[in-house]
């Protein structure tokens, strides 16, 4: 991740720590979205357990990300931190995609091989130190997903066959569907296309075609997240389409000519 001090006219320091701060809100994002998996089983069982979302125990799932996102910041400023051979190893990387120069910007980076000062290419343990570290930490909520989307995905699954009513069965069945749209999107829109890019350099393979992808993504989920619902409900999809269309209706204007003929633009 690559900052440009110089045309923001940031304090480095100030970029520094607010790049580190973005980083960070990844963890807090993918814990946050895993946490919600575990409450949806729970209010899907209804065997009471919901209530350890209640009063006291609210106060620890909230927390839970805070420090997952903390541990996310750990390893981006400790150990995908800038030092002289990283500087020199991406200083024309830098200069050829953002076309400035690496001391006008400030940088985190995961560098797996670096060159000392003779040219002699070595390991760079600490990237992957670090890698394991994101690894690791993105290891946990992608299971809970994995697991409590499953067993979510079950008991709507028996739901349907179980239904009492013709309306119940149409809701359990749009329930379903919404469940399943909302454990792929963040498997493919997060987990896959982040563990690439950190994977992808140990291969040495060109993964710049990602960087882009993944932050608008990453800008964009707290928008797609809720879509499912949205198209899938009835309850919440068709006072959308009433509201789009009332736009639509407003929009029109109603005209009367002379000759007596109605003219609607």
């Amino acid at each position: 991740m690559v900052v440009d001090t110089k045309r923001r006219r940031m304090n480095p320091t100030i970029a520094l720590v607010s790049m580190n701060l973005l980083c960070g809100c990844f963890g807090v994002t993918i814990y946050g979205i895993a946490i919600h998996f575990v409450y949806r089983f729970f209010a899907l069982e209804r065997r009471g357990r919901v209530r350890f979302f209640q009063n006291g125990y609210l106060v620890i799932w909230f927390v839970i990300p805070l420090f997952a996102g903390l541990a996310w910041l750990s390893v981006t400023s400790q150990l995908f931190a800038s030092g002289p051979l990283e500087t020199e190893y991406i200083r024309d990387s830098v200069r050829d995609t953002f076309d400035i120069e690496i001391e006008d910007c400030v940088y985190s980076a995961g560098i797996f091989y670096l060159f000392d000062e003779s040219g002699t290419r070595f390991v760079n343990w600490k990237g992957f130190i670090g890698l394991s570290g994101f690894l690791a930490l993105m290891s946990v909520p992608f299971t809970i997903i994995v697991i409590f989307g499953f067993k979510s995905w079950k008991i709507v699954k028996d739901l349907l066959k179980n239904g009492e009513s013709e309306y119940s069965k149409n809701l359990q069945i749009q329930l379903y569907k919404a469940l399943v749209a909302q454990t792929v999107i963040p498997m493919f829109l997060l987990f896959l296309p982040f563990g690439l890019l950190f994977v992808l350099p140990i291969f040495e393979i060109d993964c710049q075609f990602l960087a882009g992808l993944v932050t608008l993504i990453f800008a964009i989920y707290p928008a797609i997240d809720p879509l499912p619902i949205l198209y899938f409900i009835e309850y919440y999809r068709n006072p959308v389409i009433d509201m789009i269309n009332q736009a639509r209706c407003k929009g029109n204007r109603v005209s009367v000519d002379r000759d007596g003929s109605v003219t609607i633009t």
